[in-house]
């Protein structure tokens, strides 16, 4: 077994977060890796977030979605592909699947469904998963195998995110579905813009899911072919709801894991709100009347992220509002520009067009080259490689786009007014990012 990243293993029950990548035979070696949570516990289990890699990518570009989805802790898995191949820039990609005959790509595409299995069950067998909280995530072509894996062993999962993806799955009177499906809820994140995947053959999946009776829903986004901060918060908000019945987690313990906000009557308030299944007029007036006697910031800020959250249309001029005022604290500023996004109205976007964005660390990972350089939270990321950063997925790609010799890059950052120069090696830099608007 190989380690990166690893902090110090501890030889006791509780043990520093660590990230670990290990192989398996299944037809040929191929690799995955496992995240475990910070002050992972062996006497205790944990919810196992899976998570599909897109066509071209890798499974270290996943880490720390575990993280993401569930912040309370959880075990992330992230496969590699069966089918490697070089890319434009001479670098390594994966994919889930080869193009060829209808019989080729089918067979592909089962050969990759088996091994998804065989390393959820590793995982399953190694490390102390609740097997009733296991959850599938991907995105683009993992989209379509988190569909593809989701709804043909539904029994497996409590609940599919297909991101960016398209259903292949054969449904009809001679492939009926699992009664199982009939209670697995799934809900896809896809961007209106998507210039890869058309946003009408993500409605088109839902559409046959719900048909066939399905619990699906679709969550719609102003971007392209990418991975935004809202549709993470959703992917968050949906494995919290769906865990929320048996782990009753105060709000902001979940979701704000560093909130000072003590959990009380309001944070109750806020996470039953959360979850309920009430008409939507009822929970938005609540709302909307909670923030308008609320003085606290960091209770309005979770309010504002609610009205988001849960579609509340009504709320639209309160965040429009919000937003424009230069007077409101920044952090309730940015919480509206997230809720307008996810409202998915017209208008909504249109009040959010020209609003400028800088793209920071939110935390540096001990241990990696971040933290060894000396980065920090707060750091506003320019540019790497030359290539200016405007929004966090364009530092990916940067970070793709390296000619395979290059031995050293620099980045640029800035931090309290001044910009500074970070040299450092090529791939993995070991940080989360977020997006702010200035």
């Amino acid at each position: 077994m190989k380690k990166i990243l690893i902090l110090s293993l501890l030889l006791v029950a509780a043990l520093a977060a660590e990230v670990i990548v290990d192989t398996a035979y299944f037809d040929i070696e191929l690799g995955y890796t496992v995240e475990l949570p910070d002050d992972f516990d062996t006497s205790r289990t944990y919810p196992l977030i899976v998570a599909l890699h897109g066509f071209g990518d890798r499974m270290s570009s996943y880490v720390g979605t575990a993280r993401s989805f569930y912040p309370a802790g959880a075990i992330g898995l992230y496969p590699e592909t069966p089918f490697p191949f070089e890319r434009e820039d001479g670098e390594m990609g994966w994919a889930w699947y080869m193009w060829g005959t209808p019989e080729f790509h089918k067979a592909t595409v089962e050969q990759s469904t088996r091994w998804v299995l065989s390393c959820i069950e590793l995982v399953k067998q190694n490390y102390p998963v609740d097997p009733r909280k296991v959850f599938l995530y991907g995105f683009s072509q993992g989209g379509m195998m988190t569909y593809e894996v989701g709804i043909q062993y539904p029994e497996i999962f409590r609940g599919l995110l297909p991101a960016g993806g398209w259903l292949e799955v054969q449904i009809d009177s001679l492939n009926p579905l699992d009664s199982a499906a009939l209670n697995l809820p799934v809900r896809t994140l896809h961007g209106v813009y998507d210039d890869i995947v058309n946003f009408e053959d993500g409605e088109a999946a839902i559409t046959t899911l719900v048909e066939y009776g399905v619990p699906a829903e679709m969550m719609r986004y102003p971007c392209k072919h990418q991975i935004t901060m809202e549709m993470v918060e959703d992917a968050r908000d949906f494995v919290y709801c769906q865990l929320n019945e048996e782990e009753p987690l105060p709000l902001p313990a979940l979701l704000w894991p560093d909130s000072e906000l003590e959990p009380g009557e309001h944070a109750e308030l806020l996470r039953q709100i959360l979850c309920v299944d009430e008409p939507a007029a009822d929970i938005e007036a609540g709302l909307l009347e909670l923030y308008r006697e609320e003085e606290s910031t960091e209770l309005r800020e979770q309010i504002i992220y609610l009205l988001g959250a849960r579609r509340c249309i009504g709320s639209e001029t309160l965040l429009d509002q919000i937003l424009a005022d230069e007077s409101e604290p920044q952090r309730l500023r940015q919480a509206a520009c997230s809720a307008l996004i996810k409202l998915g109205t017209e208008t909504a976007w249109q009040a959010i067009k020209g609003v400028k964005k800088l793209v920071v660390i939110k935390e540096v990972v001990p241990g990696t080259q971040a933290d060894s350089l000396g980065l920090e939270p707060g750091d506003v990321v320019l540019s790497y490689n030359h290539k200016k950063i405007k929004v966090y997925l364009d530092l990916r790609k940067a970070i793709a786009s390296v000619k395979p010799k290059k031995k050293d890059v620099v980045m640029l950052i800035l931090r309290e007014g001044r910009r500074i120069r970070i040299g450092l090696k090529p791939g993995r830099i070991g940080i989360y990012l977020e997006e702010v608007i200035r």
